[in-house]
């Protein structure tokens, strides 16, 4: 595993700081809810606002903001934490390949006794454990931290990790897409760009268009609606959002490596 224990040796010290970054924004969040779980209005002012507004912080109806689950889903399963899982998902799946050949580091490993299909393999595999690791420690601090403020009571321990499980497999294929273009393109810059452009796209369809039609159909395939179609943390298990992205993060990968295989290098 030459070639993955390169990648996770680079990128060691930045994964400490994104663990320190995680565990700051949930201690931030958590320290808040004592604030709310008392204040009955805010489910008065939830109620008389837009769907589209109640959408987009995460709110459902017959799951009170002022509850745990209500709370933790609105102020970071729903919010912040996608968002970030998703900027350190692309960032790392970009440099994979596209960034460590534009900056020239990736031919020194080819001269290596080492093929193309395995150096790739093993730089995807361990993007996918940075990504992990990522998404353990920000589960971790949730299990440490949360019940000091009373943020994580009647939230079953089974709720909370698929709810943690989801958000690593929302990632999953946007991570994997920009892998793929880095790898087809031998450019990190397409690869963050176009990646992110479509995360971003496909959260303000999930957001802003009706559930009527051509609209419904659209948003359905969205790995946004398959992760936000209901509050798993109050809710229990989406099968649809734990598996449904596995499978087009398995395309997504098959097209970057046999590219890969095919192309001149930079």
């Amino acid at each position: 595993m030459t070639a993955a224990a390169r990648l996770l040796t680079d990128r060691r010290r930045s994964l400490l700081w994104w663990a320190a970054g995680m565990t700051a924004l949930v201690a931030f969040t958590v320290s808040l809810y004592p604030s709310l779980k008392n204040q009955t209005s805010v489910e008065d002012l939830m109620r008389d606002l837009p769907e589209t507004f109640r959408t987009m912080v995460g709110y459902q109806a017959g799951v009170p903001l002022t509850s745990p689950a209500g709370f933790l889903h609105a102020r970071l399963f729903a919010t912040v934490l996608p968002v970030v899982v998703l900027v350190f998902g692309i960032g790392a799946g970009a440099r994979a390949i596209g960034g460590a050949e534009e900056d020239g580091t990736l031919e020194p490993l080819l001269a290596n006794p080492i093929s193309r299909t395995r150096l790739a393999t093993e730089r995807y595999l361990a993007t996918i454990a940075l990504l992990a690791t990522v998404v353990v420690v920000f589960t971790l601090a949730v299990i440490a931290l949360a019940p000091l403020f009373g943020a994580l009571s009647g939230i079953s321990p089974t709720n909370l990790l698929t709810a943690c499980a989801a958000v690593f497999t929302l990632a999953l294929p946007h991570t994997t897409l920009a892998y793929t273009i880095g790898a087809a393109t031998g450019r990190r810059g397409p690869a963050t760009a176009i990646a992110a452009a479509i995360a971003v796209s496909g959260y303000l369809i999930q957001n802003l268009l009706s559930t009527q039609g051509t609209a419904k159909v659209v948003r359905a395939l969205s790995p946004w609606h398959w992760y936000l179609d209901q509050n798993m943390l109050a809710q229990g298990p989406s099968a649809l959002a734990l598996w449904a992205p596995l499978p087009v993060t398995a395309l997504l990968f098959a097209i970057g490596l046999a590219v890969f295989r095919r192309r001149d290098l930079r």
